[in-house]
């Protein structure tokens, strides 16, 4: 033992647990416990106090279903991100979003609601988009996909899956590629090579 260290201090927990449980129990004096372990009065009440609140806390009644856990403050910009998590992160249909609002909020809002939110947030996001420098990607895969049957073009860098483009077009002909891959260039897009 150092000789820094207090026997109290060098103590492990199973014995301080035992201690604990002995003043409780009352088996022993306090007195006693003391001259066996070789520590204070004080440390012998502080390792009955511990369990004792150890023994509340285990049979302390578990707090009701509806107890208030937290408030949240709604604001408009919060039901705004509400509509955007629930259409990309939970993949709700809008008149699921439209459902939810009236049914848990008690709050009526459209189809059209929905769908202005998100197009307010595409617009957003289109314009961090054309702001990203394009230059570290090295391997560009290139596809089309299709929303409600009109193409969508696709690029995505091999390294990091970034989607640098994802554009919904009315054709995906050469040209149309040529026109958005030219734009990806412009923000420094210039693959080692591209996989189609």
């Amino acid at each position: 033992m150092s000789p820094n260290l207090s026997v109290a201090a060098c103590l492990s927990p199973d014995v301080r647990q035992d201690i604990g449980i002995q003043v409780l129990s009352g088996s022993q004096p306090i007195s006693h416990l003391a001259a066996t372990h070789q520590v204070s009065r004080k440390f012998i009440y502080q390792q009955g106090d511990k369990a004792q609140r150890s023994l509340d806390a285990s049979f302390a009644p578990t707090p009701a279903d509806d107890e208030v856990l937290f408030h949240l403050p709604v604001t408009k910009n919060w039901l705004y991100q509400l509509i955007l998590g629930l259409v990309l992160i939970c993949h709700s249909s809008y008149r699921n979003v439209v459902e939810l609002f009236r049914d848990l909020f008690d709050l009526p809002i459209s189809i059209g609601t929905v769908h202005n939110r998100l197009e307010a947030a595409a617009a957003t996001a289109a314009e961090i988009n054309q702001g990203q420098a394009l230059s570290s990607i090295k391997v560009g895969l290139l596809d089309e996909i299709f929303q409600a049957d009109k193409p969508v073009l696709v690029g995505v860098d091999a390294v990091s899956t970034y989607c640098y483009l994802l554009q919904g077009v009315e054709h995906r002909d050469e040209d149309t590629w040529d026109y958005h891959l030219l734009d990806s260039m412009e923000q420094g897009f210039e693959p080692d090579s591209r996989v189609c």
